[in-house]
């Protein structure tokens, strides 16, 4: 039976990493978490837990997602591409871009819309110049959606692993010994990162597996077989626990995200290469937070921790102002560095005093 060269493995990643392939993909943006996290990479599994409404997909899509892309449109030519298959599973892919319009809309026009507004639901109707603004965006959303992101609204453990398995095929050469053991896989693209977002794992399909603990493990166990035969980079996202914003919790800083708060399973918890927690102190009653004043930044301040990070430092901390109406974090400076409101929530709190006078 032919076996795995693993030496001849780890000498292609030296060499990798001298031509550059090992960089990654920055957090446009997010220079703390580059930092900590060393970027995008090929061959990682990141795992992502927040509790209900805390804005679990706003922060992939401002990191993982659209930051990426963002960066990668700036820097033509560079060393890494991207493709993201995207199984959004609890928001519609026509609302993920909707919201991804409302932050452009922000950010080239300061325009504060919502997904809600763009859409006209309930009492609300679209304004006239969202609805104007919105189709100069059809062309470049278009792009988006032919050159980096597929979208998915269904999954189970099996489907993802057709899915997956017919992926790599057409993007490489899988490489497998008479017996069927995949030996080696030679991508068309060395510097192709692919990203696996699953959104959020709760909400897979049991298909025929009889609990949703054990769906969840058997689609986590693939995303490691493909993370270590590929090089793809799964990119979970889970709920935490809601025994986590429990009274207990809200002593000193026992409210702080824990792998023990990933709802639904702990395997893909022992799978994942890095584990990234995400809480509001404001919803914990939290005035002061390493020196931020949480009463004046309320709902709109997040805070991530590090929880697990094998190729580095866990239980680091990074802070971040988050724009709820679209879903958007920007990193916040040092708290040292901040002389009264940041520009942002400056920028936020002047818009809706102006909507309102």
């Amino acid at each position: 039976m032919s076996k795995i060269d693993y030496w001849k493995k780890l000498q292609k990643q030296i060499e990798r990493g001298k031509q550059g392939l090992n960089t990654g993909i920055p957090f446009s943006g997010f220079t703390t978490l580059s930092n900590q996290i060393d970027n995008i990479q090929q061959a990682r599994y990141d795992l992502i837990f927040a509790g209900t409404g805390v804005g679990k997909s706003g922060f992939i899509d401002s990191t993982y997602i659209y930051g990426a892309i963002d960066f990668l449109q700036q820097n033509p030519g560079y060393i890494h591409k991207l493709k993201i298959i995207y199984y959004s599973l609890e928001i519609p892919p026509e609302d993920q871009i909707a919201k991804h319009i409302a932050r452009l809309l922000w950010k080239h026009h300061g325009i504060l819309t919502t997904v809600k507004e763009i859409k006209s639901r309930g009492n609300s109707n679209i304004p006239h110049d969202v609805e104007i603004l919105i189709e100069q965006y059809k062309d470049e959303m278009q792009e988006i959606q032919d050159k980096y992101i597929t979208y998915r609204t269904s999954l189970n453990p099996d489907f993802l692993y057709k899915d997956i398995m017919g992926y790599a095929e057409k993007n490489g050469t899988i490489i497998r010994n008479p017996e069927g053991i995949i030996l080696n896989y030679i991508p068309n693209d060395l510097g192709l990162i692919t990203l696996i977002v699953i959104d959020h794992f709760g909400l897979i399909d049991q298909g025929k597996y009889p609990t949703l603990k054990a769906a969840i493990d058997q689609a986590s166990h693939y995303l490691v077989k493909f993370r270590n035969w590929f090089g793809f980079s799964p990119l979970a996202i889970f709920q935490s626990n809601r025994s986590s914003e429990g009274m207990d919790r809200r002593g000193d800083d026992n409210w702080e995200p824990q792998v023990s708060d990933i709802m639904d399973s702990s395997r893909p918890g022992q799978d994942a290469n890095t584990i990234l927690g995400i809480a509001s102190p404001y919803n914990f009653k939290v005035d002061n937070y390493h020196g931020f004043d949480i009463t004046k930044y309320k709902d709109r301040f997040r805070m991530l921790k590090i929880c697990k990070n094998r190729d580095g430092s866990p239980n680091l901390i990074a802070h971040f102002l988050f724009v709820g109406e679209i879903g958007s974090y920007y990193q916040l400076p040092k708290v040292e560095d901040i002389i009264g409101k940041p520009e942002e929530l400056k920028k936020i709190d002047e818009y809706y005093k102006q909507k309102f006078m």
